[in-house]
């Protein structure tokens, strides 16, 4: 693919990921950083975001990680197709 494919393509990956993968992200995060003790589990965790926020608790930074996410994993895409190229070479 041209670069500038390689660039969309990684891009459009990210903000594809992060809507999937942010609840999870921000429960691992809570449960990461509470004090030892505060939750039993994840579900505690997953329902005390709930009780606190709602649902919309779940995505909490949602727009930072779009904003980092795009120009990462393009740049990111364009790298790997970089090293393929290059060592097809070899």
């Amino acid at each position: 693919p041209s670069t500038l494919t390689a660039l969309v393509a990684g891009a459009a990956a990210g903000i594809a990921f992060w809507p999937v993968a942010l609840p999870t992200d921000t429960l691992k995060s809570r449960y990461q950083t509470a004090e030892d003790g505060h939750y039993n589990s994840i579900a505690d965790v997953y329902n005390e975001v709930i009780k606190e926020d709602g649902i919309g608790g779940l995505f909490h930074g949602i727009g930072p990680a779009m904003i980092r996410s795009a120009p990462a994993n393009a740049v990111s895409f364009l790298g790997a197709e970089v090293t393929k190229k290059v060592l097809s070479f070899i």
